[in-house]
């Protein structure tokens, strides 16, 4: 077993990965008999049994929208393995989890080793399987002489040197399989994980050894050879560009994106891109996924054949650093209901011609590296077959989502506020959240709609805004509701149905529909659960309902069992503070403009069991937002060489409240430690901003001036958050905000809270 460690310094998270250079196997996958009932399974626990041979296989069910494979180790390959029938029967691609890599394939200078790699190559030829290459170059699993002088091995090697030994390197490998290989993950992680470029402080030598040979002013030349080196040897192969974390970091995802797009305007054979897609069942969002897949997309643009590949799937049951817990069947179905969203996106960009292949990275739950990741020997069950080889629910939503027993019911929290329901959509719509109905339940694409509710004492408001680029005549909206959980009550809309209580609007994009629901029989109080589902259906011009999509039941039978229908929570009402006028000298003194400013707590616990909490006052003028934070932080700690572990405040903004699955170009965040160190993330406009800080006798005091993208206006409504990270002996152990509970405020504006702009202060 290989490992290394990886570290995603994401604004406001820190993830750990120890990413195998392969699969860490935690215990054999071996056939004997079992109970098939993976109820009585406890993670982490391996009972050998056969696998399910009366069951679709991966490979059968998309055969019409991508290949689907698995990485591999050699001996599970081997006729006495059960996963060698496994893999053949579910999959038709697989990768090389490690001996392809270059301390397998060249552990000492010109010495190649191929046996465990023709091993692989023989399996897919012997299978009618294709062979994925992985992987040319990377800065982990080098041996060590490759950066070194040839005669002095405590001198780096010079560029010349490392140039000649990288062409020799790819020649040979590359070289070998000329032909049989159908993609090469020809250079791996090369982006950082703070910006731009991997160079030493992420381990890689690369970067300051060859630098810019060609003298265009960009450092990058080591990855254009690399594919140059590569196209040279494998004339067919298609060349990728492989890296982790941009299907959840829009920053990371626009670094990779642009230095694509500079490498193809070079004419650098780049063929596609492969999205590791390690994520969680909690993040990212299938829409954060597609919107990652559509940015890459428009490469092709320059390139027309340019491929999105899904290199490294996996989707953990953990929620970050969580510690072991038992995996309940409604643990299983949420990540069923995760993975069912995520395929559906994958189905629809492979119909575009966006993606041609999804690999996952391992074969079923026994064979995955997350069982030492974060958290060492805490046994994790992120894939579609559990240990047994089973098929999980996660299995059946993307095979036959009828098949699961039972569905995940989604919560969202409503908060409580009253909206007008008129020829105009109200402006209190755009302080609230929103959540998706994108589940198909019929047809494979079409209609889909973003949702936000709200309610008070009389009434549930539901505005569904959806995107439909066909006009049919049956074309609308299911909502059905359970209030007392023993009668469904179904309201319906088309796009043509204007009444007191519901209000269409025809856009460009597709139609609005507002609802106004009474809560006759029903006395809404905060905290209380209202079973809700809602059906977007879509007949694409010619009166037959094509498609429709839901937000929680993809069984389909909202009309008679609200059993599987998700639940919105009644909230308290939507946080708005309101933002006087004011202009503050900043300088860590508190002036007395901000007497006149109302205040919030950062009360909202998102991670750690306490941490040091701060008031937070804000103004406004003309072309800054002015934050004020007075925290209260005993013990000051920056030991930390991260950022977001250092005793620090965050701001988050989002100009235009769009509040969407990932970050737009108004969308900043800044983060001031209690010394004044600041850090960013976003479109922020480093050059303007502001701040200062003053530590006090129970913590310290930060103002910052955020400067606006837009000149404020007075009664516009933005959106923005306030966090506080604690940090203890160079670990962060505690995090409050003001609004957003999921820590996701780095990836995401869509849970934050909202600043109104006052016209004069003291008014």
């Amino acid at each position: 077993m290989f490992i290394r460690k990886k570290n995603f310094r994401l604004m406001g998270l820190a993830i750990t990965f120890f990413m195998i250079s392969g699969i860490y196997t935690s215990s054999p996958c071996i056939a004997t008999e079992l109970n098939s009932s993976t109820s009585n399974v406890k993670v982490g626990e391996t009972q050998v049994k056969d696998f399910q041979r009366d069951i679709p296989s991966l490979a059968a069910t998309y055969k019409d929208y991508f290949t689907i494979g698995t990485a591999v180790l050699p001996n599970q390959l081997d006729s006495s393995n059960i996963q060698s029938e496994f893999i053949k029967y579910q999959y038709n691609e697989i990768v090389a989890g490690n001996c392809m890599k270059m301390d397998a394939t060249e552990p000492t200078e010109n010495n190649f080793k191929f046996d465990d790699a023709d091993k692989l190559l023989a399996y897919t030829q012997a299978n009618n399987m294709k062979l994925r290459g992985h992987n040319l170059i990377w800065h982990s699993q080098v041996p060590a002489w490759f950066f070194q002088d040839k005669n002095d091995a405590s001198k780096p090697a010079s560029r010349d040197l490392l140039l000649s030994r990288m062409k020799n390197h790819i020649q040979n490998v590359a070289g070998r399989y000329a032909g049989k290989i159908d993609s090469w993950d020809v250079v791996n992680e090369v982006i950082s994980d703070s910006n731009g470029l991997r160079d030493d402080s992420g381990n890689s030598k690369y970067k300051s050894i060859i630098g810019d040979v060609d003298g265009d002013g960009f450092d990058s030349d080591y990855i254009e050879l690399a594919f140059k080196y590569a196209r040279e040897a494998d004339p067919k192969a298609k060349l990728i560009i492989n890296d982790y974390g941009m299907e959840g970091s829009t920053r990371k995802r626009d670094d990779m994106y642009n230095l694509i797009k500079r490498l193809l305007e070079k004419g650098v054979p780049i063929d596609g891109v492969g999205l590791q897609m390690h994520v969680s069942m909690y993040s990212p969002s299938a829409q954060q996924v597609k919107d990652c897949i559509e940015k890459f997309a428009t490469l092709k643009s320059i390139k027309p054949n340019f491929d999105i590949q899904v290199t490294e799937a996996d989707m953990s049951i953990y929620n970050g650093n969580e510690p072991t817990k038992e995996v309940t069947n409604d643990i299983y179905l949420q990540q069923a209901t995760q993975y069912k969203k995520l395929f559906e996106v994958f189905k629809e960009e492979a119909v575009k011609k966006n993606i041609s292949t999804v690999m996952m990275w391992g074969e079923a739950d026994c064979d995955t590296w997350l069982d030492d990741f974060p958290v060492k020997d805490r046994k994790d069950a992120p894939l579609l077959f559990d240990r047994n080889l089973q098929a999980k629910p996660a299995y059946w939503a993307i095979v036959d989502p009828s098949k699961v027993k039972g569905v995940f019911r989604q919560s969202v929290n409503t908060p409580k506020t009253t909206i007008a329901i008129g020829a105009a959509v109200d402006a209190k719509w755009s302080t609230l959240s929103s959540f998706d109905a994108d589940n198909y339940v019929v047809g494979k694409n079409g209609a889909i709609a973003s949702i936000k509710t709200a309610y008070d004492n009389d009434n549930l408001y539901v505005l569904a805004d959806v995107k439909d680029s066909t006009v049919g005549d049956k074309d609308g909206i299911d909502i059905f509701v359970d209030k007392t959980g023993s009668k469904v009550e179904k309201y319906s809309a088309t796009r043509t149905t204007n009444t007191d209580t519901i209000k269409t609007i025809d856009k460009a994009d597709g139609y609005q529909v507002q609802f106004k629901i009474p809560f006759s029989g029903f006395t809404p109080v905060v905290g209380a659960k209202l079973a809700f589902d809602i059906k977007i259906n879509d007949s694409v011009g010619n009166g037959e309902i094509a498609s429709s999509a839901v937000w929680n039941d993809f069984s389909n039978k909202q009309d008679a069992d609200s059993s599987k229908y998700g639940y919105l929570v009644l909230d308290a009402d939507n946080k708005i503070l309101e933002t006087k006028y004011g202009i503050p000298t900043i300088d860590g003194n508190i002036d007395s403009v901000w007497d006149l400013a109302s205040s919030v707590e950062t009360n909202v616990l998102v991670e750690g069991k306490a941490g040091a909490k701060a008031t937070v006052k804000t103004l406004w003028a003309d072309s800054y937002l002015y934050v004020l934070c007075q925290v209260k932080d005993s013990v000051l700690d920056k030991t930390s060489k991260d950022d977001y572990q250092q005793d620090s405040v965050e701001a988050f903004l989002d100009e235009n409240n769009s509040r969407g699955e990932t970050y737009d170009a108004d969308d900043v965040q800044y983060r001031v430690n209690y010394e004044n160190k600041q850090s960013f993330n976003g479109k922020c406009d480093k050059a303007k901003f502001k701040s200062a800080t003053k530590t006090t006798a129970d913590g310290y005091v930060v103002e910052m001036a955020i400067p606006l993208k837009t000149p404020g206006v007075a009664n516009k409504v933005m959106g923005f958050d306030a966090q506080v990270n604690d940090g203890t002996a160079g670990k962060r152990t505690g995090v409050l905000s003001w609004c957003d509970k999921t820590g996701k405020g780095y990836a995401t504006m869509a849970k934050i809270g909202n600043i109104k702009l006052l016209a004069l202060a003291g008014k």
